[in-house]
Parts: structure tokens; sequence; C-alpha cells
């Protein structure tokens, strides 16, 4: 199971917890999964044991934990290394503390926070919500001439910061949040359904976006000079963004993560005179719409997901459905292209390949026109028990052509079916 599948599934099983505290168990088994690797994926999933379990114990924790009459519930010690039984309760965390006692630390709390935010904007301005180092404030009116990022909702203490590098996966003993932590969590609920805009001074060479229940809108607008993301329907404090990536490649890397009943939004504003050179988007639900785009690298990889691409020119695109969504593109022009429905749809109207085009299906439907006659491609197809169609051509077991071009076609149907054809 791939860690989008697996946080996707958590998150419906959590579906009755409240929201900010579903997203801080979601946000744990995320920091897990992306300490362990992208290629330790499905290792990482079995650790942790199916999600049912998982997401039936932090239920428990809670429930138990709300039960407590005082003192502090919290989950099962030891690490992640240890096995799966001692991370599912990981995110689970409380304290007992009621009554009036409550509302003396709750006058604290506010006291200590407005203490923090003047100090912290008396020395070096607001810090973003939700980011790793300071980022200059400013109006959507107007951009700051130095720092890289600018935004105009209200700045809080962070709550949480994106994970580093790989590092030993989280420990799951988890200490009581702080409270400028949970004043920051309360301000995340309040805005929840207010608009907000971050903007990023710096230039930008790759934009890499993971979500999920997000309708995504991508646009390149040549009256903005930076790469910008505008929300709605979800607060600024969930989008979730590497601020070492950024700093030290040029990397947008960020994650957004919506309730299933939010109907969020996220448009992705590119600046047309400097557009990043790569895009990459993993999206679990929700939807996606695409421009024409010159670029030189484009990744969408859905799970679940409807995604409609215009019109692109690059060196290589790479389209992947991997739940039961639709990937759609109008036109692909580019050196290599790749198209993987393991399972739902994917359909390119027309492709213009120079060098390579690899076609999988494992058990989704792949459809694709290309340009040229077929007998210009050297041909690599094996049928393992779906429906292969090549020019019209119903392939069954392996097949290898050569071609009139140094252009190849590699295509391989484990089941369900690929269809391709040719303008001639």
């Amino acid at each position: 199971m791939t860690k989008y599948e697996y946080i996707a599934k958590l998150e419906k099983l959590l579906a009755t917890m409240p929201p900010q505290e579903r997203r801080d168990a979601l946000d744990y088994y995320v920091e897990y999964f992306d300490a362990a690797g992208p290629d330790h994926e499905a290792e990482t999933a079995e650790k942790l044991g199916d999600p049912e379990t998982v997401a039936r114990k932090i239920l428990e924790g809670e429930s138990t934990s709300e039960s407590s009459a005082g003192g502090a519930d919290t989950a099962a010690s030891g690490t992640p290394a240890h096995g799966a039984e001692s991370v599912a309760a990981g995110p689970v965390t409380r304290t007992g503390l009621q009554g009036p006692g409550l509302l003396v630390l709750f006058v604290v709390i506010l006291l200590l926070v407005a203490l923090a935010l003047t100090l912290s904007a008396a020395a070096t301005g607001f810090r973003g919500f939700g980011r790793d180092t300071a980022a200059s404030m400013t109006s959507s009116n107007a951009l700051p001439s130095t720092g890289s990022v600018a935004t105009s909702s209200s700045a809080a203490p962070a709550a949480t910061s994106a994970p580093t590098a790989a590092t030993p996966a989280p420990a799951a003993t988890q200490a009581p949040a702080a409270p400028a932590a949970a004043s920051a969590n309360a301000s995340a609920n309040t805005q929840a359904t207010s608009d907000w805009e971050t903007a990023y001074s710096m230039s930008i060479n790759e934009v890499d976006l993971e979500l999920s229940r997000v309708n995504l809108t991508v646009t390149v607008d040549n009256t903005v000079s930076a790469v910008t993301l505008r929300g709605t329907g979800v607060a600024d404090s969930a989008l979730q963004v590497d601020q070492k990536e950024l700093d030290r490649e040029s990397k947008l890397d960020a994650r957004l993560y919506a309730d299933a009943a939010s109907n969020a939004s996220l448009t992705l504003v590119l600046p047309a005179n400097n557009l990043p050179r790569r895009l990459e988007f993993k999206l679990t639900g929700g939807s996606a719409v695409l421009p024409d785009l010159n670029l030189d690298e484009l990744e969408v990889d859905s799970v679940g997901a409807t995604v409609t691409v215009g019109s692109i020119t690059a060196r290589k695109a790479d389209l992947q459905e991997e739940g039961n969504g639709t990937v759609t593109a109008d036109a692909i022009t580019a050196d290599e292209v790749s198209l993987d429905a393991k399972r739902g749809t994917v359909t390119v109207t027309r492709a213009t390949v120079a060098r390579q085009l690899d076609v999988e299906a494992e058990g989704g439907n792949v459809t694709a026109t290309l340009q040229g006659n077929a007998g210009d491609f050297r041909l690599e197809a094996e049928n393992k028990g779906g429906t292969l169609s090549v020019n019209g051509e119903s392939i069954t077991g392996e097949v290898k052509r050569q071609g009139a071009t140094t252009a190849s076609i590699e295509a391989e149907c484990q089941s369900g079916t690929i269809t391709l054809a040719f303008t001639g």
C-alpha cells in the first residue's frame, strides 16, 4: 500500500474525530512515511499495521483520555522501530486539567501568546503560520523586496513544522501540546473557511504539491512576479511547507490535506515570465485542472482524483492513476512520455513522442492517439491477461518489431486495456 492510499484510508476512518485532532494524527503518520522514504512505503505500511487497526487504537486512545478525571493520558511508549503497536497510538495525547484551573491556564496562555507575538514582531516581523523560518509579511497587493514568503493571512506561532530530511521515524510517545501550540490550533479552527494567499518572492525552479481532498487549479498569469498559492475553505495553517527545500533547492515542496466535507480549493498561480521548470502533483481525491504549459518535466500521480490537463510541451511527461479516478490530457509533446493506469483511466487525445513512450495497465485503462504512423516506432508489447490494441491490431502474448525511426513504444498490459491509435 502506498503512502497516499494509506493516509487517505486512515483519514476516512478517523472522520468522527474533531478536525484539528484528526489533522494532528494524520500529520504524524505522514512524517513517519516521509522519514522512511519513498522506496519503503509498502514496508512502512506493513510495519504500521492496517489503517483499520491504527484508526481503532487512535479512537480508543481518544475515548480513554476524554474520560480521564485528571493527569495526562499519553500514547504507549516505545519507538516505531519496535513495531506498529507503539506507533498506532502515537498522535493521541491529552491533559486532564478541567474547571477553574483550565480557565486560569487559558488566561495565562493568552498572555504568553500576546507577549510572544509582540516580541517576534519587534525583532523580525511576524512568522508565517506553520513555516519553518521567518518570513516577511505584507498584503496580497504588494510583494516584499526581500525574504522568501509573503502572506496576507494573519500570523500565529508555529504549531507544527514540515518534516525535514530522511531521519529516523518519530518516536511513538508524544509530549502534551505546549500552550502556544494549543493557541495556534484554536486559531486554525476559527479561520478554517477564510481565504488566504501566500506569495513566494524567490525564484522557484520546482513545485511539488501533495494534496488530499483538495480541488486544485493551476493558472499562468503575466501580472504576477512570484509563484503564489491561494486557498479557500481550508486554513492556511494546514499548508505544510518544507522551508529547507525552499531555501536550499528553490523547490516549493508543500502538503495540504482537507476535510472531506470542506470543499477546499487551492489555486497555484505561476508567473508567465518565470515558470518553474518542473511540476509534480500527488493528488488523493479531489480534482485538478492544468492549463497549457511549456516546461521541462510534468508528473501527475493521482489516487482517485479527476485531473484535466491542457496542452503540455516538455522534455518528460508522466501521468499515473492509482485509484479509480481519471487523468485526461488534451495534448502532450515530449521526448519521453509515461502513461500508467494501475486502476482508473488515463487518456491522451494527441501525443507527439520524440524518443520513447512507456505504457502500462495493471488493472486500469490507457488510451492514446500518437502523431505519425505505427511503423515509425520500434514496438515492444506484452499482453499478460488484458486487452492490448496497437493501431487496430489485437496483441496476444509478446510482440517485438523494428521501426522506421529511433522512437520506441514499450507497452505492458497485465489486465485492463491499452489502446494505442495513430494519426497516420
